[in-house]
């Protein structure tokens, strides 16, 4: 029952990230649209955050990758 909570819970984590950063590009179009002054600080900001939840993510793949050989005894 725990290796289907762990993958359970890396799925569920890597939906989420996929989700905001998603959301962070449209916001990030919009804004462009809106204000093309702000293109340089806006894409900076984004990339930032984008790079930010990257790093998150590859740390919690990491975590479930270090789980594997207890979930396959």
């Amino acid at each position: 029952m725990e290796q289907l909570k762990v993958i359970r819970d890396t799925v569920q984590h890597i939906y989420w990230s996929l989700l905001l950063q998603g959301i962070l590009f449209v916001a990030l179009a919009v804004l462009i649209l809106l204000y093309p002054v702000l293109l340089f600080a806006l894409a900076s900001v984004t990339f930032l955050l984008v790079g930010l939840m990257m790093l998150g993510l590859a740390w919690r793949v990491k975590l479930f990758w270090d789980k594997v050989p207890r979930i396959l005894k």
